[in-house]
């Protein structure tokens, strides 16, 4: 399958992608550094502006549809530019895309856990190496668009669950249920609001719903994938998170993500901890 993403140079808080096609520009806080190659940033077909709000807007140089199809990773996902200047991939996650169908070689049908799971990335990549998920975000946009996502991959028969909720009342409702869970993904944000506005900071509430997590899995998950974006964190901080709650032996990975770009140097974009239960 082609793939039709390239991260083409990122510096002076910018970075340069090809999607699908088409060359579009976006802010990047975490490129504090300067360009590699200035000569390929002119002509981009589209930029985002961010705004003081949070908020932002596309300018276009060119005509660019609503929302269009690429291939990535061996899955495919629908791409749409939002106001938020998300497109609807986060491509350095494919590192964790491609540990899930490694552990789906073993044959082990996992019941699989995806929280905030965004346009279904991670879901995918689970019913992809025969796993079955319960894909949960807060937004019933993005789990629609998860569900296109799905049925693009052709993976919509495949054994998936889409859950518009807030994620610690899910879990605590999981909980009462007496309901077990293999395999824990998560991708917190710094700040978010559930479906009926329930506010979540990462400070505050990522103990708890790790805590929580652990009940469902009983402390001994098979494996867990834990990554951010937030400042504060650190790949380190992560693992100390897992570690000091998984009572059962395993292999722990723990690294920043990264997207590669065309020169071979490496975008920073977050950072993950991933556990592997029974290595060693």
């Amino acid at each position: 399958m082609k793939q039709s993403y390239e991260l083409l140079d990122s510096g002076d808080f910018s970075k340069l992608e090809i999607v699908g096609g088409y060359k579009l520009v976006r802010s990047s806080p975490s490129s504090a550094y300067g360009k590699e190659t200035p000569k390929i940033w002119n002509d981009p077909d589209a930029r985002y502006i961010k705004n003081d709000t949070g908020s932002g807007s596309w300018s276009f140089q060119k005509k660019i549809p609503e929302s269009f199809s690429i291939d990535f990773a061996n899955l495919k996902f629908k791409i749409k530019l939002t106001p938020f200047g998300h497109i609807g991939i986060f491509p350095e996650q494919k590192t964790n895309w491609d540990r899930i169908r490694e552990l789906g070689k073993k044959k082990e049908k996992f019941e699989v856990l995806n929280l905030f799971a965004y346009s279904g990335g991670s879901t995918l990549a689970c019913l992809d190496a025969g796993m079955s998920v319960c894909h949960v975000d807060a937004s019933k946009g993005m789990v629609d668009w998860a569900r296109e996502n799905a049925a693009l991959s052709s993976l919509a028969d495949k054994p998936v669950r889409w859950i518009v909720d807030d994620v610690l009342k899910f879990i605590q409702r999981e909980i009462k249920r007496k309901k077990k869970y293999q395999g824990l993904i998560l991708d917190p944000p710094s700040f978010g609001r559930g479906s009926k506005g329930e506010v979540w900071k990462i400070e505050d509430h990522l103990p708890e719903l790790m805590d929580a997590l652990m009940e469902l899995c009983d402390h001994s998950p098979e494996f867990v994938i834990l990554s951010c974006h937030s400042q504060g964190y650190s790949p380190l901080t992560l693992e100390r998170i897992l570690s000091s709650r998984i009572k059962s032996k395993g292999h722990y990975h723990t690294d920043e993500l990264y997207i590669p770009e065309k020169s071979g140097k490496k975008y920073p974009s977050g950072f993950c901890s991933f556990f592997e239960k029974g290595r060693q």
